[in-house]
């Protein structure tokens, strides 16, 4: 083809009519928007190109960050490697763009024609086939006449049915649906994904009976389940005689909502709503997570742990149906009853991936089993779930997420008998791609609409200023949780929110300074007494688990430490030689079994606080005589003397606990209807308030649990400064 392009640079060919990189003749796997950008470099040879002319060449016809293009940079650089002189591929120019570092020429096409043509079959090869005789009697001339309708027939039918296969195999080869009309029906603000984000599970559900959607928004200490016009309006509070009440599912009849109360690791109470007026009765056998009623409403699946249950709709007749392989969430009924989708959260590597099930409780799957985005880096965390039906059950859509951002994905809904008999997988399809994140995708009744959470995930560091009473940005608004101050408070630690990579900096933000590079993901960073090291929980490169790993000060690669894995909240003994953490509750087949272990660094010996049975979350105190640690009812913090090992309450609070740096006080949030960060004196008791939080909306990556304390003891909190809002989509199956 003379109007084929090729581009040559060091080893590798770049192949820019049909978009391929190859070295040596092996082609190489790069996402199509980073060999795009690729081609936009090499196309300016060795010239300087801005980002802004990269983002307008890759992305023509929509608005990105900048980030997107880091990204890209980042994959390419990878890919690449080093050239010959050591250098990278492509060199970053501050402020003032990129540039390829080698020289580059075009090549000529070889021609198709050049394409060496199969060998010729051989003489000897002729020969040794044997000829047929040309002696045969008429009955012998007449079995061949026979034997060559037969064949014709033979023939006939085959191709009869080669070709009705190609038929209902063309017919079912998967053609993604398209969206259109990308249309915001709220604008409150508030959040949209309380219940599950609480019990650590994936993003909560929207519903919608075609005229009104259906959800649960606020805070974690005062949810409402919550209702707004599909065509978009205010939004409006469902009243609910139901304390701490999160919206499960809403009946297809759409007579009845099916709503949870309470937020309890072990499970919470079910109760039906009806609506719009009703009385409201529990579910006196069942507690779950998670729960959907069968579209004809006649029977219920709910999880509870790594249990799937089944039951009649009105909570009675429980049985199980199959234990799970990791805590179940999300189920979701096919439309026609025969099956259920949920999510399971890979308890050691806090994954979540799409199961499948017979409503029988037969053939537990995983969906997509060993699938990733194309774009998704090695090792890179990747959640999927919250899938479900259009009502047809043509589409089947769900979330997923991977560095902070989440998209919502398709795949068919139903399987051929072709594709079936040939065990042929389907490949995802992304839906949405925009600026916004999209969660918790849901179907308008008639399978028209798509409804999803959009969201922009951004915090807003903030400190509190008790001169004034008030809090005020801190480290410029810096979108980050979980920040720690070292013991000399000469530096502090925080997280990138939502991205979660590790900075250190100087209280001023002066020498800042990255210490964790995806795919490690960070949370709960705590420095050890002597500043050298920090110690995390979350993930680090090998994404076998979440567990506990040190990270240098000064940088360098995450240790794992030899600890059983899914503990939190990591705290240092007062001599740096021990780690004291504690089971997570929602990790657990019986989140009755936490408690607190003290692990011994150097050695990797684990020992159990005794006394400690039932209490998570804790905290050592700086001169090391106390622990500070919640009860399983996420209300109380119990105060444990380490020398006695006795335990005692010691007030009612939530989120997380911090010490003051003399050990004499307890730092904890107070929720409610006056929400607070407060503080308990140790030795009697004293309660006293420290900043007001009324007004304030926290988020972060622990939902606004978390909060840093300076060395003066003046609380640091994310201050939610992003957007969650309902978007409708038009959808259009093929």
């Amino acid at each position: 083809m003379s109007d084929e392009l090729l581009y040559a640079f060091g080893p590798y060919l770049l192949d820019a009519t049909r978009m391929v990189l190859s070295v040596e003749g092996r082609v190489l796997s790069v996402p199509p928007k980073a060999l795009k950008t690729l081609l936009t470099l090499v196309e300016h040879g060795g010239a300087v190109v801005s980002k802004q002319a990269l983002l307008e060449a890759v992305w023509p016809d929509s608005f990105v960050e900048e980030g997107n293009l880091t990204q890209n940079i980042f994959l390419l650089r990878r890919e690449l490697g080093r050239t010959p002189a050591g250098d990278d591929y492509i060199q970053t120019l501050s402020k003032r763009g990129y540039r390829l570092t080698v020289p580059v020429r075009t090549v000529a096409p070889l021609s198709r024609d050049a394409v060496a043509p199969a060998p010729a079959t051989s003489g000897a090869d002729v020969e040794s086939i044997p000829a047929p005789s040309t002696v045969a009697s008429s009955s012998g001339r007449a079995w061949r006449l026979s034997s060559r309708a037969r064949v014709a027939w033979s023939v006939a039918a085959v191709a009869v049915v080669v070709l009705a296969g190609g038929v209902e195999w063309w017919r079912e080869i998967p053609s993604p649906p398209t969206v259109s009309g990308f249309t915001r029906i709220t604008h409150d603000g508030g959040i949209k994904r309380v219940h599950m984000e609480q019990l650590g599970g994936p993003d909560a559900a929207l519903f919608s009976d075609g005229a009104r959607v259906y959800f649960t928004e606020g805070s974690s200490d005062a949810p409402a389940v919550t209702e707004a016009s599909a065509a978009g309006s205010d939004t409006d509070r469902v009243a609910m005689p139901i304390d701490l009440p999160s919206l499960v599912d809403v009946s297809r009849a759409r007579s009845a909502f099916l709503v949870s109360s309470g937020v309890d690791p072990g499970a919470s109470p079910l109760w039906i709503v009806p609506f719009p007026t009703g009385t409201p009765r529990r579910l006196d056998t069942i507690t779950a997570w998670d729960a959907a009623w069968s579209p004809d409403g006649q029977r219920l699946a709910y999880v509870r742990g790594r249990e799937l249950f089944m039951a009649n709709g009105d909570g009675s007749g429980s049985k199980r149906l199959a234990s799970l392989p990791g805590n179940g969430w999300h189920p979701r009924w096919s439309p026609d009853g025969t099956r259920l989708r949920l999510t399971i959260m890979d308890i050691a590597r806090s994954t979540s991936a799409l199961w499948e099930i017979a409503a029988d409780g037969r053939g537990l799957r995983p969906l997509l089993p060993a699938w990733r985005p194309p774009d998704a880096l090695a090792g890179e965390r990747v959640d999927v779930c919250c899938g479900t039906w259009s009502p047809d059950g043509a589409d089947f859509v769900f979330q997923v997420t991977a560095r902070g951002r989440s998209d919502i994905w398709w795949i068919p809904g139903r399987d051929g008998w072709m594709r079936s008999l040939f065990a042929r997988a389907d490949e995802p399809a992304r839906v949405t791609a925009g600026q916004l994140s999209s969660l918790a995708p849901a179907f308008s009744p008639d399978g028209r609409t798509l409804y999803v959470i959009g969201q922009d995930a951004r915090g807003e560091l903030q400190r509190f200023d008790r001169r004034i009473g008030q809090f005020v940005p801190y480290l410029g608004g810096l979108s980050a949780d979980f920040v720690d101050f070292s013991r000399d408070g000469q530096w502090l630690l925080y997280e990138s929110y939502p991205e979660g990579t590790l900075w250190r900096s100087r209280p001023d933000g002066s020498e800042r300074t990255q210490l964790s590079f995806p795919p490690v993901e960070a949370m709960l960073s705590r420095w050890s007494p002597d500043g050298r090291h920090i110690a995390v929980f979350g993930s680090d490169d090998d994404r076998q688990r979440r567990h506990i790993f040190l990270i240098p000060a000064r940088g360098g690669p995450p240790r794992p430490l030899p600890s059983g894995g899914g503990e939190m909240q990591p705290s240092w003994s007062p001599d740096g030689t021990s780690i004291m953490y504690s089971d997570f509750p929602f990790f657990l087949d019986r989140p009755d079994h936490v408690a607190v272990h003290i692990l011994h660094v150097d050695s990797g010996a684990i020992e159990t606080v005794p006394g400690s049975e039932g209490l998570f979350a804790p905290q050592w105190s700086p001169d090391g005589t106390y622990v500070a640690a919640f009860g399983l009812d996420h209300q109380r913090i119990l105060v444990g003397d380490l020398a006695t090992h006795i335990w005692s309450p010691l007030t009612q609070g939530w989120g997380s606990v911090r010490w003051s740096g003399d050990s004499r006080w307890v730092y904890y949030l107070r929720y409610g209807s006056q929400p607070a960060v407060m503080r308990v004196r140790v030795a009697d008791r004293l309660v006293e308030q420290v900043a007001d939080l009324r007004g304030i909306r926290m988020s972060g990556r622990l939902a606004g649990l978390e909060f840093g304390l300076t060395p003066d003891g003046d609380p640091i909190i994310t201050r939610d400064a992003g957007t969650q809002e309902i978007y409708a989509m038009a959808w259009r199956a093929r």
